[in-house]
């Protein structure tokens, strides 16, 4: 049985379900969800930073030596990865020279037990975070816009419906009913707005924030302000082989479900310390000085390049990459300093 005839059968029997519950059947289901088998990389669905290439793992390895240094060199220092899918920064980031790596435990968070199967032997792989973590970072790149999340519109009269998934002649599709609760940020006299309700975002951050003792919580995705203002924008988006889909309902398992980070529902839980766009964060991280060697470099040895020079070249089309202002340079680096 597919898993689109199984969310039938599921709303046939219980009625219309939540988005959040039919994006959680659709993406992670074990057997037939998407990241059961699909997720990013050349060849799937998305390039995420650490598929452009090994350059992000790098400076994610200087974020980690720089917090380890800020709290004073701790004999044990955690990097918490979340949703770390096939393990693919885990590998840039330990083949990456850090300072901190006789004092390094490396965890990886991962659901999807095919991918988690993917990770270097030298990390520590869960299916949910730890207890608790002294001192450390806790990480995530574009985790928290797959977790489920509710849809709400707003009425003229200032209620609220929420955006159910039913049935129409036997076909899945969008049902409005009367929602019990909204959030009161979101109190607005106009129609036809729409937004996500991102619990499992903010239970996410609550969880990461309670675990963590003394070092920072840091989330790399594609985030917003206030949904109220950027209703002209497409925040709900699916993705399959690298193409833009219309409808989320559709390729229900072979598809991705994102949508854009509310910032203000999370600073409900915890106000961030910072907020950067992934372009000013990682020159902050040296990015530029480590750019301008790699065209020296190749400029040097281009006529006659040896593996240095072709390694230049690649960092320098990374580089580009990772801090492209229309892609993942205009990702939201949000970071919280705990102790």
């Amino acid at each position: 049985m597919t898993l689109e005839q199984r969310i039938i059968n599921k709303i046939t029997e219980e009625g219309p379900i939540s988005f959040s519950e039919f994006m959680r059947m659709s993406l992670y289901d074990q057997t037939q969800g998407f990241y059961s088998q699909g997720g990013a990389g050349r060849r799937k669905d998305f390039i995420t930073s650490p598929e452009v290439g090994p350059l992000f793992g790098k400076f994610i390895a200087k974020a980690i030596d720089k917090c380890w240094f800020d709290f004073d060199r701790p004999s044990e220092f955690t990097f918490l990865e979340c949703g770390a899918g096939p393990g693919t920064l885990a590998k840039s980031i330990l083949r990456s020279q850090l300072e901190c790596k006789d004092a390094l435990k490396y965890i990886t968070v991962e659901t999807s037990i095919q991918q988690s199967q993917e990770h270097p032997s030298s990390v520590q792989v869960l299916q949910s975070m730890p207890e608790k973590i002294e001192t450390g970072i806790i990480f995530a790149n574009e985790l928290l816009d797959n977790l489920p999340f509710d849809i709400f519109e707003s009425q003229e009269n200032g209620s609220w419906m929420e955006v159910k998934i039913g049935l129409e002649n036997e076909v899945l599709s969008e049902k409005l009913v009367t929602a019990n609760e909204i959030y009161p940020s979101y109190n607005l006299n106009t129609a036809n707005i729409r937004v996500p309700i991102q619990r499992e975002a903010q239970e996410w951050l609550l969880q990461a924030s309670t675990i963590l003792q003394n070092g920072r919580i840091v989330i790399i995705d594609y985030a917003v302000e206030d949904f109220r203002y950027n209703q002209k924008k497409n925040w709900l988006r699916a993705y399959k082989q690298h193409e833009q889909q219309n409808d989320p309902l559709k390729d229900i398992g072979s598809s991705d479900i994102t949508s854009d980070v509310d910032l203000n529902q999370l600073s409900e839980i915890l106000v961030p310390t910072s907020i950067q766009n992934q372009d000013e964060w990682l020159r902050g991280l040296g990015l530029k000085n480590h750019l301008e060697k790699s065209r020296r470099r190749w400029k040097e040895n281009a006529h006659n390049p040896d593996l240095a020079a072709l390694e230049a070249r690649s960092a320098i089309r990374e580089s580009e990459a990772l801090t492209d202002p229309s892609g993942l340079g205009s990702f939201k680096v949000v970071e919280w300093l705990l102790k």
